[in-house]
């Protein structure tokens, strides 16, 4: 008999809510977790006890009904509206409104052409450019929409981008928490049996079951989910699909370079802001904690594109966009994020791959199966992968 009912594999958005919609379904659950924390693409950095500064998701939205549903205060008093400060393009030194770069007389003339048109099967750049115009897309929605995707975002499904989605109006449109978006997860997985530092090896399917080969250990479960990034879910699937396993692995990632200053609230010159988008700077985005201000500091996450600037450049970079000096961040920290690069192709496989793991002890949840917004990644976990 196995020893454990389900183990989820994965730590993130979607492991902690396949586990917390299992635990809340009776039944007994492990989450096992690779690395030292939970809470996966959201990642909040506290280099002071009362100052944190978020380093991979920035945002959730009432929208998120599926982790809202898990939220340990009814009335949502635990969490905490974000003040309304807007994103803005920053060139030649200066804050620019997306609504600047929008040709209205172009828009208008490809607008009725565009509206009702399917985004089964196309790409976010085919998409929006019948739905506006190329000069629209070039100017506005690419950098704005890689901005928002940390990636170049003309190959994404337009299906997964901007789903209507059904608002719980008790919640505040756009929160944060005491603690972060990393805290807040980590509140949903309070009454979980987690595990950190126990990375899993290999899966393979047995009679009752499947095992599961840990670093000096080997244990069985009747059913297993993996919510891990997508290249770790493909190594562990070889076992499982080695066909499907093939064809997750060959789907690209996409590497982002974050770069995290805090400075005193005096020191930059940029008036508040809730982002930057970057256009054909080298930094897709600068996500800034100025939507819940701090009368000290000021923190701000640049989502550099790979590859192009060494780690002092990218100080250099910073401190021309803030208005300030190196000299001036008196905390930094870097690290980098990996994001799937999806495709119209990957929604036409995260289909097969639901339709073999169907009768399978094997279920899959991920940001690469719905979306990447914790939104859509908590939906498709909650549903059961």
């Amino acid at each position: 008999m196995p020893e454990f009912d389900l183990v989820v594999i994965g730590g993130g958005v979607s492991g902690i809510t396949a586990a917390a919609y299992a635990r809340r379904a009776g039944r007994d659950v492990v989450l096992l977790e690779a690395g030292d924390r939970l809470g996966g693409c959201a990642h909040t950095w506290h280099p002071l006890a009362d100052f944190w500064l978020e380093l991979g998701a920035h945002t959730a939205y009432n929208s998120y009904g599926a982790l809202l549903a898990l939220n340990p205060d009814a009335a949502f008093g635990n969490l905490i509206p974000r003040a309304k400060v807007g994103y803005h393009f920053f060139a030649d030194g200066r804050l620019q409104s997306p609504f600047a770069r929008l040709g209205f007389l172009e828009a208008a003339l490809h607008l009725p052409f565009g509206l009702g048109r399917s985004k089964a099967g196309q790409d976010v750049e085919g998409y929006f450019t019948r739905l506006l115009g190329r000069g629209n897309w070039q100017r506005l929605l690419a950098p704005a929409f890689a901005a928002v995707l940390s990636q170049p975002a003309g190959p994404y499904p337009a299906e997964w981008l901007f789903k209507r989605k059904e608002r719980i109006k008790a919640a505040p449109r756009k929160f944060t928490h005491a603690a972060g978006l990393q805290g807040w997860l980590t509140e949903l997985a309070g009454h979980l049996d987690v595990r950190l530092g126990q990375p899993v090896q290999a899966l393979a399917l047995a009679e009752e079951g499947v095992r599961l080969q840990l670093v000096d250990t080997e244990v069985s479960a009747r059913e297993v989910v993996i919510a891990t990034p997508l290249d770790v879910a493909a190594r562990l699937l070889s076992g499982v699909v080695p066909d499907l396993a093939a064809q997750l692995q060959a789907t690209a990632m996409a590497d982002i370079e974050t770069h995290a200053v805090v400075v005193p609230a005096g020191k930059s010159t940029l008036p508040a802001v809730a982002g930057l988008i970057g256009g054909d700077d080298a930094y897709y985005s600068a996500v800034s904690r100025d939507y819940l201000p701090h009368p000290e500091w000021r923190g701000f996450a640049f989502h550099f594109k790979p590859g192009l600037l060494n780690a002092e450049a990218r100080r250099r970079k910073i401190a021309e966009v803030l208005g300030c000096e190196p000299g001036d961040f008196a905390y930094e920290t870097e690290t980098r994020n990996r994001l799937p690069a999806l495709t119209p192709a990957s929604v036409a496989l995260a289909g097969r791959l639901r339709e073999r793991l169907a009768d399978s002890p094997v279920r899959l949840a991920g940001n690469y199966l719905n979306g990447l917004s914790l939104g859509d990644a908590a939906v498709h976990a909650a549903q059961g992968g």
